[in-house]
């Protein structure tokens, strides 16, 4: 009810914040999560020029944006955690925004008079929704339907063979982000984020399902890393080379008796500017990443480089020689195969 809800106000943005405003509209993003609205809103070619502020963001490796516009200037960028003056401040035709913000930010832009749309973006299924509505508002719907179709046909290609797979033939996987707050603490997602719906889609059985009812990130301790005893471990580091921090892990003693760790099955998940494991645009390359490294033997005809140049190509305009300059030197984390 509460997604159908969402749904009907988002549509309602879209009818009523919308009408007039063309190719020249002054567009503000901002709140939480601001990465993921900017890299999606640049699926869309010639957003650059209608993009006047954005609220600032970099997870530590990087800001994509300026591999993306290297026009864009850096002096447009805002605090993320803003209020509606500063919005205003823009004189922006529309906000966009993460519906997590609109308890926040609604009523204050609301009697300012500033529209709204408001995305979700979080799993695959909302990715395919909110594409396609942005595609309305920019007036690109042609352009967000393609979007969609290429996410679906590359999802599709994955879950059609591990949807086929018994629960014995699914191997016990762990999916944890090394935390900003120490070495050697390690989080797992909730349910419903990104990061478990895709270990699940690509083959696994997620481990720590159950163990998170939160709305973010929640500390596990090694008693519970070594019950769940997994048969693959997926490390994330948003700030540095995730690779070193799987090697971390698979190093720490009180974790040696792990099935992972005796086949060397701790993976570093893969990143460039940003992971590859959140409900960014990159989501796509986490998950057939994540299908090939728990069942090789489903995905031998699948190259992850490939995919990876592909996307680049398709969603951002990289030519071979702008993906060699600006996307291969930022590419870190196990990835296990040669670009």
């Amino acid at each position: 009810m509460k997604r159908t809800i969402l749904l009907m106000l988002v549509l309602v943005l879209i009818i009523a914040g919308t009408s007039g405003l063309g190719a020249q509209q002054r567009i503000v993003i901002g709140g939480k999560a601001s990465i993921m609205l900017v890299d999606a809103a640049y699926l869309f070619p010639g957003i650059g020029k209608r993009i006047v502020a954005y609220a600032s963001g970099d997870q530590g490796l990087g800001n994509f944006i300026s591999a993306i516009d290297p026009n864009f200037k850096n002096n447009v960028s805002f605090d993320k955690s803003a209020g509606a003056e500063v919005y205003a401040s823009f004189k922006p035709d529309l906000v966009i925004l993460k519906s997590a913000m609109m308890s926040q930010l609604k009523a204050p832009l609301d009697s300012l008079g500033i529209r709204q749309l408001y995305l979700s973006l979080e799993t695959p299924e909302q990715y395919y929704e909110d594409l396609a509505t942005l595609g309305r508002v920019l007036g690109a719907e042609k352009r967000g339907a393609d979007v969609v179709s290429w996410y679906a046909d590359h999802e599709a290609r994955i879950v059609s063979r591990t949807s086929k797979l018994d629960m014995a033939k699914r191997p016990r996987v762990l999916v944890m982000q090394l935390s900003a707050s120490g070495e050697s603490i390690w989080q797992v997602p909730p349910d419903s984020w990104m990061q478990t719906i895709m270990a699940e889609r690509a083959g696994g059985q997620a481990v720590w399902k159950g163990a998170n009812p939160g709305s973010g990130w929640a500390t596990v301790s090694v008693e519970q890393i070594a019950a769940w005893n997994p048969d693959y471990v997926f490390i994330i580091d948003y700030r540095g080379n995730s690779a070193k921090a799987a090697e971390a892990f698979g190093k720490d003693q009180r974790l040696s008796s792990l099935k992972a760790v005796k086949s060397d099955a701790v993976y570093g998940f893969p990143q460039d500017f940003y992971s590859w494991d959140q409900p960014d645009t990159r989501w796509i390359l986490g998950f057939t990443w994540l299908a090939k490294r728990i069942h090789p033997e489903l995905f031998a005809d699948i190259s992850v480089a490939q995919t990876a140049r592909d996307f680049f190509s398709f969603m951002y305009g990289f030519d071979a020689a702008a993906f060699r300059s600006h996307i291969l030197p930022k590419i870190q984390g196990d990835v296990g195969e040669q670009f």
